[in-house]
């Protein structure tokens, strides 16, 4: 028990992780994508500015009143002006010739003395042709610290939105914890608790069997033998109760199955088939059963495999109306159990629930035992531990046929 609570922390603690791992990316996604929007808008507003400089410095006079970082040539009746401080490879002359002989105007990225400038070469009114360098240079380095910038709140704020999530997803996940510590200790707790009064129930009933027998000269021979058929009754009913305990006590423990076992699984249902039988009589209520006279060979466990065949039957007893039958059939690789009721049916929209646990998709009839969603839930169970599965074919008022599946065994009997 306590290894298997260890396991559930775990996978509750991994759980956790991913559900941090997860809300992290989506932040660090989201926070990503505002970034590059905000860059995107900074690296626009950063071009219409320098172009907006451009287009103002070719419209000055005098060379010598451009602004610090601005550099300009003029070229008049072929006479050329140019700004103070001009570094080498500036003015481009050939752009000036371009576009002095008519070529429009010329927009182009020029490295100069190690530096890049953004260069507007164009033709004003009065027919000069004005040149405008710009250092891009400043521009580029305002875009790098605000990109350096955005990344660094991408990467604060994913580091404090993994810690939150953590912290979250371990609160979250701490009562869930608890609750399967509680559902595993209920489960344990109460199926010890159960087991001694069904030992003495057993025990009791063997020695009364021992009496009567012992006593066999004062009875007739018939009475005996009924007061021993029945006795052998009730040691076989509170031997299944306690297989069914077993079992809440391997539920409450997850861990893997024994070894497995080859089973008829036709003998398993004649037998269990045969000890509804009384009870189907009592409801008035027809049992039919469909079984091969070969083995059909399953791997799994016996007690198991009948209690899937007394969840189904009891199903069926509550539901049905006039007949049940059973089935067991061999069907290319599986053996195919089939149990039939004329009850009221399923709406095909609840299929999916009726094996899930405390489900009541179909509230027994009213003067039948009530019954809490487990037996189906443990049939889904026990297939799906032995290899197989189970599903509903429902028809609204027409009954419905439970079907479970299980691999057949390939040594055979």
């Amino acid at each position: 028990m306590a290894r298997a609570l260890r396991g559930e922390r775990s996978e509750l603690r991994r759980a956790s992780v991913r559900l941090a791992v997860q809300f992290t990316a989506l932040i660090v996604v989201l926070l990503s994508l505002a970034g590059a929007v905000v860059y995107y808008l900074a690296a626009a507003g950063s071009e219409e500015a320098l172009q907006q400089r451009l287009e103002a410095a070719v419209e000055l006079d005098n060379p010598r009143d451009a602004p610090l970082d601005v550099f300009l040539a003029v070229l008049n009746r072929g006479r050329l002006e140019v700004s103070r401080d001009v570094p080498s490879g500036l003015p481009v002359a050939s752009s000036l010739s371009a576009v002095a002989a008519g070529a429009g105007s010329i927009e182009e990225t020029v490295e100069a003395d190690g530096t890049t400038y953004r260069v507007l070469t164009a033709q004003e009114r009065r027919g000069r042709v004005v040149q405008a360098a710009v250092d891009t240079q400043e521009t580029r380095n305002q875009l790098n610290r605000l990109l350096f910038a955005l990344i660094a709140a991408v990467v604060c704020s994913a580091a404090v939105a993994a810690l939150f999530s953590v912290l979250a997803a371990r609160a979250a996940m701490r009562p869930l914890a608890r609750a399967l510590e509680l559902q595993r200790r209920f489960v344990s707790d109460a199926s010890h608790e159960l087991r001694t009064p069904l030992t003495l129930l057993s025990t009791r009933a063997q020695l009364l069997r021992r009496r009567a027998a012992g006593q066999a000269g004062g009875a007739s021979p018939g009475e005996l033998d009924r007061l021993i058929q029945g006795l052998d009754e009730v040691v076989a009913d509170a031997g299944v109760l306690t297989g069914i305990l077993d079992d809440l006590l391997v539920a409450a423990d997850p861990r893997k199955p024994g070894t497995l076992e080859e089973v008829d699984l036709a003998a398993v249902a004649r037998q269990t088939a045969a000890a509804f039988g009384p009870a189907f009589s009592d409801r008035g209520l027809a049992l039919h059963a469909q079984l091969p006279d070969v083995p059909v060979p399953v791997l799994g466990n016996e007690a198991a495999l009948q209690r899937v065949f007394t969840a189904l039957l009891s199903n069926a007893l509550d539901f049905g109306r006039t007949e049940v039958t059973v089935s067991v059939a061999a069907r290319n690789r599986d053996a195919v159990v089939t149990v039939a009721d004329d009850g009221p049916g399923l709406p095909p929209e609840l299929a999916g629930a009726l094996f899930d646990r405390f489900s009541s998709v179909r509230p027994a009839p009213a003067g039948h035992t009530r019954h809490y969603g487990l037996g189906l839930a443990l049939v889904a169970e026990i297939a799906a531990r032995f290899g197989g599965s189970v599903s509903a074919e429902p028809e609204t008022g027409h009954g419905a046929v439970l079907v479970v599946r299980l691999p057949l065994s390939a040594r055979g009997f």
